[in-house]
């Protein structure tokens, strides 16, 4: 697991404290790579990483969202404030 339960609970505590009526939050580790051949040879190898979190605050009719790739306890508190603030707007991606 990428944060712990009591990190997720910090999270959605911080987004329904400020107007949420529903909130969730996704989060993401995935790697990737790839080779590409030229006539039978090796001519490139990549690979990647993508890790973040993405917080969905609802209020009414309206959702908000924000990802982060800070994963720390600041950075998803600002994810959820960032996303119940774009939620109370009506709605809308922020990050």
């Amino acid at each position: 697991m990428l944060i712990d339960e009591s990190l997720v609970q910090t999270t959605l505590t911080a987004a329904l404290r400020r107007g949420g009526d529903f909130a969730e939050v996704f989060v993401e580790d995935r790697r990737s790579s790839a080779a590409r051949l030229d006539d039978g040879k090796v001519d490139n190898v990549t690979s990647g990483r993508d890790r973040g979190a993405g917080v969905r605050v609802v209020v009414g009719d309206a959702t908000g969202f924000a990802h982060t790739a800070d994963l720390t306890e600041a950075g998803l508190t600002r994810a959820a404030e960032t996303a119940a603030a774009a939620a109370r707007a009506g709605g809308g991606a922020m990050s």
